[in-house]
């Protein structure tokens, strides 16, 4: 007995300093790089290279309105459709029914027809194309001049590449109007004057992730050429402006210039912002021991834009239960700086955040791609500790017994 007591002493030494020090939820120092004090935080805007950036976004604002603005005519011409690489078309030529039929402007951006040279299309317009149709008829004297018809008829856009660079969440090349994959590609509409809505400054915005919240939404910029279009989105934000939106075609440039500084009113779902987003949350401490009893499933990790830390904290299921025992609950956000890579961790208690619901300095709005953890309460840490101890000591108490 006397031999078993001194562990039993030492076991108990041990346990006592496991209950001290059970008070420490969360490391003290976090990786807040210095923007965070425990009670206000704010994202920043991080860009690599700020000055090319910038520099290069006041080039495009002066060729948007220096020599090489752009005039009433081409503006025009940026709102009309011209071929590209994989538009589907249909063909009539009046007394020739054997080349009536449906033709796909190949690779190399041609149209090929039987026994007759290919024609460039892409860049082209309806009409100069049929021009240039006719005009080879005539000259291989199948037709007069007089009598040669040619009717040309867009009937499906082909998918795209643009880039989009600035101000969004995922800048780089994007392919827009792609075929869904429910759709057979063999199924054709029949109707002529084809129309897409995904292949505009809207699908590409979207599809590059949406802009971000310090975008200006004032200067964002179509590269087509030597030509710059300016745009606003101020009205596509407010719900209207769709119809003013041009037709993309293959290599164009989107350019969001960034104001610097985060707009609040732009954490919203929008036509051009993200609808939703994907938040990372972890919930595996009490009161449930696991995601799938705390119900943290892929629908509770996909929130609307523009929801706070106490909304992606409620949807983690870390708020509730006995109030005495997980009141003390605490919450570590895990984001980036607008434009960073760098990640950022932050920390807060449940009733700060209750407390504080309206500010976003102590309740931050999320950003796509954000992780949670939630972490018990002093309580729960307590249980848990004399849990963990009485299983360490009894062994020791039996066998003293023996």
């Amino acid at each position: 007995m006397k031999f078993l007591n001194k562990p039993i002493r030492r076991a108990v030494i041990i346990a006592l300093s496991l209950v001290v020090s059970a008070c420490a939820v969360v490391p003290k120092n976090l990786d807040s790089h210095g923007q965070d004090d425990g009670e206000h935080f704010s994202r920043t805007i991080v860009s690599a290279e700020p000055d090319a950036l910038y520099a290069y976004a006041d080039t495009l604002f002066a060729y948007a309105h220096g020599v090489n603005a752009v005039t009433e005519h081409e503006s025009r011409s940026f709102y009309q459709t011209t071929f590209v690489r994989g538009d589907m078309l249909k063909l009539r030529i009046i007394g020739m029914d054997q080349y009536d039929g449906l033709y796909q402007i190949t690779a190399q951006g041609n149209l090929d027809l039987p026994f007759v040279k290919s024609f460039p299309a892409t860049g082209r317009s309806r009409e100069e194309l049929i021009d240039d149709i006719e005009r080879e008829l005539v000259h291989l004297k199948w037709f007069y001049q007089e009598s040669v018809k040619v009717d040309l008829s867009l009937l499906r856009l082909a998918a795209i590449n643009v880039s989009v660079t600035g101000a969004v969440f995922n800048p780089g090349r994007v392919i827009i109007n792609s075929q869904p994959i429910t759709k057979p590609d063999g199924v054709i509409q029949q109707t002529a004057g084809g129309f897409s809505s995904r292949r505009n400054v809207i699908s590409a915005l979207s599809a590059a992730g949406g802009i971000r919240p310090d975008a200006d939404t004032e200067n964002v910029y179509l590269k087509r050429g030597d030509k710059v279009l300016p745009i606003s989105l101020r009205s596509i934000i407010d719900g209207v402006g769709f119809s003013d939106t041009p037709t993309l075609i293959n290599g164009d440039q989107i350019i969001v210039r960034s104001t610097g500084y985060v707009n609040p009113s732009l954490i919203k779902p929008s036509q051009v912002t993200p609808p939703g987003m994907r938040v990372f949350m972890s919930n595996l401490t009490a009161p449930a021991l696991s995601n799938a009893q705390s119900a943290v499933g892929a629908d509770s990790t996909r929130l609307p834009y523009g929801s706070s830390l106490l909304d992606s904290v409620i949807s983690a299921n870390c708020i509730g239960g006995t109030h005495q025992a997980n009141a003390s609950r605490s919450v570590v956000l895990v984001t980036r700086n607008l434009g960073s890579k760098q990640q950022i961790v932050v920390r807060r208690s449940i009733n700060q955040l209750l407390a504080n619901s309206s500010n976003p300095l102590v309740n931050p709005f999320m950003m796509p791609n954000d992780g949670i953890a939630c972490y018990d309460s002093r309580f729960t840490n307590f249980r848990d500790v004399a849990r963990g101890i009485g299983e360490l000591i009894s062994p020791l108490l039996f066998g003293s017994l023996l």
